[in-house]
C-alpha cells in the first residue's frame, strides 16, 4: 500500500472510531445530543479541538487513544462537549496557560463526577488530589472561578504548565487564535518618484543655463505636486482600510455573540431536560444542573449600570447629529472651497462628574479583590470616554469610621492614585460614615452634580435608616454567598452581584 492510501484508510477507520464514540456517549447520556448535533465534525492535523462551531480531531491521535482503552476517544468527545456547555472558548483579556489549566481541571472534575468510569487511569490519583484540594477552596469549581483563584494565588507558569500536563485533553489553540497580538506589518510604501530622479534634476538646474533651470523647476514643483497627490490617495486608501477593517471586526464580533447566544440556550435545554428526566437523588446530575446554573445566570451589566451615574454637559467636539450637510454642500458647489455652515464645535453629551466610590475595607473583604474592583471601573469609565476634562471623584476606604478619602479632579490623578492604591483599615463595617460625609460635602456644594454612589462590600454591616436623594448601588461578589443566598440591602438601595470573572475581567 502507498503513503496515500495507508493514510485514507487511518482516515476512514478513525471517522468510524469517532462514530462509535459518539453513539456510546448519546446512549448513556442523550441529553448531550443537542449540543453534538451543534457541532460539525471534521478532521484537522494535531489532537483534538473545539471553538463552539466544529469538533476537530487528528485521525492517528484518536486511533492511538482508541488503542490504549475504547473508552478514551469518549472521554475525549465528553471533555469538548462540556468546554462548550461552559462556552470556555468565549473569553476576554486573559492569561492562556491559567486560563487553560482553569478550563480543564473544571471539566475533568466534572467528569469525575458524572462518568468515573470514563476517568483515564494514567495519574489519576495525582488528578484527584489536585481536585479535592482545589474543590475545598473554589465553590463550585468552575473555570471562572478557578481562574480567579490561580490569579489571587499568583500561580507560576511552570505549575500551570504541570496542570495542563496532567488535566489537558484538546487543544485550546483556536480559542486564543483572536486574542494574540497581530502581528507588525511593514509600513506600506507609498509610489512616489525616486530621490535619485530628483537629485539628478536638481544637479541639473545648477549645471544649465536659466531657461533649462525653469524647465527643472516645473519639474521639481511637478514631482512634489505628484508626491503630494500620492500621498493623498495613499490616506483615503488607508481611511477606507480602516473602514473595512472595523466593518469586518463588527461582523465578527455578532457572530461570536449569535454563537454565545446559540451555547446559551443549548445549556439551558440540557439543564431542563435533566430536571425534568433526571433522578433527583443522583448527586452526579445534580453537580451539572448546579454548574450549568451557575454558568447560566444572567450577569449585572457593570458597565451599563455605571452610564446612570452621567449627567448632560459640553465637550469641545464637532456635533454631526446638529449638522445639516445639504447646506455644506450647497456652500461648497457655489463657492468652490468655502461652506455656508460648519459643524457646531461643541457637542451635549451625557458623562460623569461627580461620583462617590466608597471601599468597605473592614477584615471581611479581600484586598486584592478590591484593588481589581477599583480597577475594573476606573477601566469601563476610561473605555467609554464618560468623563468631561474636569471630574470630581471621591474615593473612600470606610470599615467603622472612614479611614482615607482621596479627592481626583482629573484622570492622571486617578490613575497615580489606582496604581499607588493601599488599602486602609481592616476593623468592623458601619456603611453610615460614608453618607454622612457626602452630605457634608453636598452641604459646601463640592458634590452639587452627584447622580449616585458605588459601595464595594460584603454587605454585613449597619445601614442608614433614612433614604438619600441619590441613587446607591451595593456591589457584592457572588462567590461570597450561596447560590440562593442574597445580601440584604435597604428597599432604596441597588444590589449588584459580580462574579470573581467580572472584576478580573475573565
Amino acid at each position: 500500500m502507498t503513503a496515500e492510501q495507508i493514510k485514507k484508510q487511518e482516515s476512514e477507520l478513525a471517522a468510524k472510531v469517532m462514530d462509535l464514540s459518539i453513539g456510546k456517549l448519546l446512549l448513556r447520556y442523550h441529553y448531550f445530543s443537542l449540543a453534538l448535533c451543534r457541532l460539525a465534525i471534521s478532521q484537522l492535523p494535531g489532537k483534538m479541538m473545539t471553538d463552539g462551531k466544529s469538533l476537530c480531531y487528528d485521525a492517528q491521535f484518536i486511533l492511538e487513544r482508541y488503542k490504549l482503552s475504547d473508552t478514551m476517544p469518549v472521554h475525549d468527545i465528553l471533555h469538548s462537549v462540556l468546554h462548550n456547555l461552559f462556552r470556555h472558548w468565549n473569553i476576554g483579556k486573559v492569561k492562556p496557560s491559567l486560563w487553560d489549566a482553569a478550563c480543564d481541571i473544571a471539566v475533568e472534575a466534572l467528569i469525575c463526577n458524572i462518568a468515573p468510569d470514563l476517568e483515564i487511569e494514567q495519574d489519576a490519583d495525582k488528578r484527584k488530589k489536585i481536585i479535592r484540594e482545589l474543590s475545598s477552596q473554589v465553590k463550585p469549581l468552575t473555570a471562572e472561578k478557578l481562574y480567579a483563584y490561580f490569579s489571587r494565588q499568583q500561580l507560576s507558569e511552570q505549575t500551570a504548565q504541570e496542570y495542563i500536563q496532567l488535566f489537558s485533553v484538546d487543544e485550546h489553540r483556536l480559542w486564543h487564535k483572536n486574542n494574540d497580538e497581530r502581528e507588525l506589518e511593514p509600513e506600506e510604501q507609498l509610489p512616489t518618484m525616486p530621490v535619485s530622479e530628483c537629485d539628478e534634476q536638481s544637479q541639473q538646474t545648477e549645471q544649465g543655463s536659466n531657461e533649462q533651470q525653469g524647465s527643472d523647476s516645473e519639474k521639481k514643483e511637478q514631482c512634489e505636486e505628484n508626491q503630494s497627490e500620492q500621498r493623498s490617495n495613499g490616506d483615503a486608501e488607508s481611511s477606507h482600510s480602516d473602514s473595512i477593517e472595523k466593518w469586518l471586526d463588527e461582523q465578527s464580533k455578532a457572530k461570536q455573540k449569535e454563537l454565545e447566544d446559540s451555547w446559551k440556550q443549548i445549556a439551558k435545554q440540557v439543564q431542563s431536560e435533566l430536571e425534568a428526566f433526571g433522578r433527583s437523588d443522583d448527586p452526579a446530575k445534580l453537580t451539572l444542573v448546579d454548574i450549568l446554573e451557575h454558568i447560566g445566570r444572567e450577569k449585572t451589566d457593570y458597565r451599563a449600570f455605571l452610564r446612570r451615574f452621567a449627567v448632560q454637559g459640553e465637550v469641545m467636539k464637532s456635533d454631526l447629529d446638529a449638522f445639516d450637510v445639504n447646506f455644506y454642500c450647497y456652500g461648497l458647489k457655489l463657492y468652490g472651497d468655502v461652506a455656508l455652515i460648519e459643524p457646531p464645535e461643541y457637542k451635549e453629551v451625557k458623562r460623569i462628574k461627580d461620583l462617590v466610590i466608597a471601599i468597605d475595607t473592614s477584615a471581611s473583604v479581600g484586598r486584592e479583590t478590591v484593588r481589581a474592583f477599583v480597577r475594573k471601573t476606573y477601566s469601563i469609565l476610561k473605555t467609554e470616554e464618560s468623563f468631561f476634562s474636569r471630574i470630581n471623584i471621591h474615593i473612600l476606604q470606610c470599615d467603622i469610621r472612614i479611614q482615607d478619602i482621596a479627592v481626583m479632579t482629573c484622570e492622571q490623578e486617578l490613575e497615580r492614585y489606582i496604581d499607588a492604591l493601599e488599602l486602609k483599615g481592616f476593623g468592623g463595617t458601619d456603611f453610615r460614615p460614608v453618607f454622612e460625609y457626602i452630605e457634608e460635602q453636598r452641604a459646601q456644594g463640592k458634590l452639587s452634580e452627584l447622580k449616585g454612589m458605588i459601595y464595594f462590600t460584603d454587605g454585613l454591616g449597619t445601614f442608614p435608616e433614612k433614604a438619600p436623594d441619590y441613587e446607591t448601588a451595593f456591589v457584592f461578589l457572588q462567590g461570597d454567598y450561596e447560590k440562593d443566598q442574597k445580601p440584604e440591602v435597604p428597599p432604596w438601595a441597588v444590589r449588584i452581584m459580580l462574579d470573581e470573572g467580572d472584576v478580573l475581567d475573565v
